[in-house]
């Protein structure tokens, strides 16, 4: 019996995914299967759930709007490609090179990105809970109204990132770097910024209360309007921060006093 060319790129992809412990959940379609073989770098709407691009170059791929649940792109390079609308939760994309990725409005629940280079991201409105970013780069990155409720981010470095109106509830940056960093209207009810370093950070009208931000360094930080109720500022540096119409209700400052 004579096999279409689809049909052995179909079998060879089978066979791949059973050598990588991995369970395809449905054969893939041509436009899948072109863009797997490396023929096409746009697959807009695809379903790719449980691939693995592992060390792949993938740099400047459309893949918006597609279907990459549990896919993993581990080490693999993504500079430019676009997953605008994509449905990624799971995913790994732990080291990958991110560079001006477009993830805006992505569903990236529960994904991987530790060590990640992401400067100049774009992840504005993306659903990013319960992610794990430790050490993620993030340089100059949009997370303008992302959701990132219980994510970890310890240690990552957002100097001059923009998470003006983002959800951090709960969320973890404890050690991380965020020089400049507009968070301005953040709702964090608590997050976690202890030995964080937010130098001339502006935190304008964000809701933090009971934020841990023990032995971080605030100093010219804008914090004026913001609750801070109940937060814990032992051992912080705020040395020209601005408070004007912060709110301390029960607040720990770095004197170890309580304000009323």
């Amino acid at each position: 019996m004579v096999r279409s060319p689809r049909f052995r790129i179909v079998c060879a992809l089978a066979l791949l995914a059973g050598a990588r412990g991995e369970v395809l959940a449905q054969a893939p379609g041509p436009r899948e299967a072109a863009f797997i073989a490396g023929q096409t770098l746009d697959c807009s709407g695809c379903n790719l759930a449980g691939i693995s691009f592992k060390r792949f170059n993938l740099a400047n791929a459309n893949l918006s709007n597609a279907n990459l649940e549990n896919a993993t792109f581990h080490e693999t390079k993504l500079n430019g490609a676009n997953f605008s609308g994509a449905k990624a939760r799971t995913a790994n994309f732990d080291l990958a090179i991110l560079t001006n990725t477009n993830f805006a409005g992505a569903d990236l629940t529960e994904a991987l990105f530790f060590g990640a280079l992401a400067s100049g991201a774009n992840f504005s409105k993306a659903k990013l809970a319960d992610a794990r970013m430790g050490n993620v780069s993030l340089i100059r990155g949009n997370l303008e109204g992302a959701d990132l409720s219980r994510a970890d981010l310890g240690g990552a470095t957002l100097t001059d990132a923009h998470l003006a109106g983002a959800r951090l509830t709960e969320a973890d940056l404890r050690e991380a770097t965020l020089l400049r960093t507009d968070l301005s209207g953040v709702e964090a009810d608590p997050v976690y910024f202890a030995s964080a370093r937010m130098r001339a950070a502006n935190l304008k009208g964000a809701v933090l209360r009971g934020s841990n931000f023990e032995g971080a360094d605030l100093t010219g930080a804008n914090l004026s309007g913001s609750d801070l109720t109940g937060a814990q500022l032992t051992g912080a540096v705020l040395l020209d921060a601005v408070l004007d119409g912060a709110i301390l209700n029960g607040a720990r400052m770095p004197d170890n006093t309580a304000r009323p």
